[in-house]
């Protein structure tokens, strides 16, 4: 199995789970705060997720595209602590049925623009693992607990 299979594969399983996990939830629990110390609330989760995927999307048009520029990426923490507390404010504005929306539409994006690259470059592999498996796997934990899953 390629590398290529490999990244879809994790990100499959992983998907798959959080998706399982969800099902588990009414909407008043998916609702409400407490899932991190951060005090999200599900879809508080679920939109930071998306909205990953979709900026992981953007970035791998921009790959096919040619015109990514890793230097203009927010990274570390100083970066993305900030971004991840703005969409978590965006998130609260929106209802569950916008953010499950998004939920889909996103992940099919980033999948969709994985797909494009003739090439898996370093940099599209670890994009699309911090993205998908990696991401998934880090808020896994809080969403079992949360959820009241077994671990």
């Amino acid at each position: 199995m390629g590398r290529r299979e490999e990244l879809l594969r994790g990100e499959a399983e992983g998907w798959e789970e959080l998706n399982a996990l969800l099902s588990r939830g009414d909407p008043e629990h998916l609702e409400r705060p407490g899932v991190n110390a951060e005090d999200w609330s599900v879809r508080d989760l679920m939109w930071h997720i998306a909205y990953w995927c979709a900026d992981t999307a953007r970035a791998f048009g921009d790959m096919h595209d040619g015109t990514f520029d890793a230097s203009a990426e927010p990274e570390g923490p100083a970066e993305v602590d900030p971004i991840n507390e703005a969409q978590r404010e965006r998130s609260r504005g929106m209802t569950l049925d916008e953010v499950r929306s998004e939920w889909f539409r996103a992940r099919a994006a980033m999948l969709e623009r994985f797909g494009e690259l003739t090439e898996l470059t370093p940099q599209a592999d670890l994009w699309f693992d911090e993205t998908g498996p990696l991401h998934y796997a880090e808020h896994l934990p809080a969403l079992r607990a949360w959820l009241g899953a077994a671990g």
